[in-house]
């Protein structure tokens, strides 16, 4: 991924999660100090079964560093009346300078 860019990111969760009921998804997106970078939820998600659309900004794209941005997907559920939180394991997405930046350099 290029910083700059507004990329949408599919992100598919293990078969038998289905975040269609979830009260509520978050995506987090944070560097290696575990500062977030960005934090995705409500219509800025494409949600379908275990499958989720994200979608970011170029503001967002810019403020990310070259290199390792870290993943996760949290949700909560009603589970027989209790609510429970859940997350996914951490994925890890490259980002590099745009092209066009390296030209003009």
């Amino acid at each position: 991924m290029y910083k700059g860019t507004t990329p949408t990111f599919t992100l598919t969760l293990p078969e038998e999660i289905d975040l269609t009921d979830a009260t509520e998804v978050r995506v987090t997106f944070a560097n290696r100090n575990s500062r977030i970078l960005a934090d995705k939820t409500g219509s800025d998600l494409a949600i379908d079964g275990n499958t989720i659309g994200v979608f970011l900004t170029q503001q967002e794209t810019l403020g990310f560093p070259a290199g390792s941005v870290f993943i996760q997907v949290n949700w909560l559920y009603n589970d027989e009346g209790t609510v429970k939180r859940a997350a996914s394991d951490i994925a890890v997405a490259f980002f590099q300078q745009n092209l066009w930046n390296e030209v003009m350099a």
